[in-house]
């Protein structure tokens, strides 16, 4: 597990059983989109076992909560209003802000060389005299 009952008890400061944690990383590995046994940076760890933490605290009331659908009081089409009811939704905000720090998460830049037009250039000279060379010769 990412998170043991003294790793949330310090992060958020909340006491909890083994079932909330299990049900928190549940939901941590499924917003994260990678289960516990594929992550192995220690960095990501560290950001994991923080998000569990934290959804722990937001599940502490009522852990099943989470897997409700919100309830909506009035949906509005006309200047797009929504009213949501007193159910939370599904994930804490201090674990999406953890889940996102994940090096998977972050964006990557490509490198790639430049074109270099003369190279190709030569490179097809040479292949366009490597083919009419083999064509015409007997």
């Amino acid at each position: 597990m990412y998170a043991t009952i003294t790793d949330v008890a310090d992060i958020a400061g909340v006491s909890v059983d083994d079932a909330t944690i299990k049900k928190a990383q549940a939901i941590i590995e499924t917003a994260s989109g990678r289960p516990q046994e594929l992550v192995l940076n220690a960095t990501d760890l560290v950001w994991l076992r923080k998000a569990v933490a934290y959804q722990c605290a937001y599940m502490e009331d009522d852990a099943t909560s989470v897997y409700e659908q919100p309830n909506m009081e009035s949906v509005t089409q006309g200047e797009s209003k929504l009213v949501f009811g007193d159910k939370d939704v599904w994930l804490s905000p201090l674990a999406q802000k953890a889940i996102a720090n994940l090096s998977w998460r972050k964006s990557r830049t490509i490198r790639m060389n430049p074109f270099d037009y003369r190279y190709e250039l030569r490179r097809q000279n040479r292949e366009a005299r490597r083919i009419s060379v083999r064509l015409w010769s007997w």
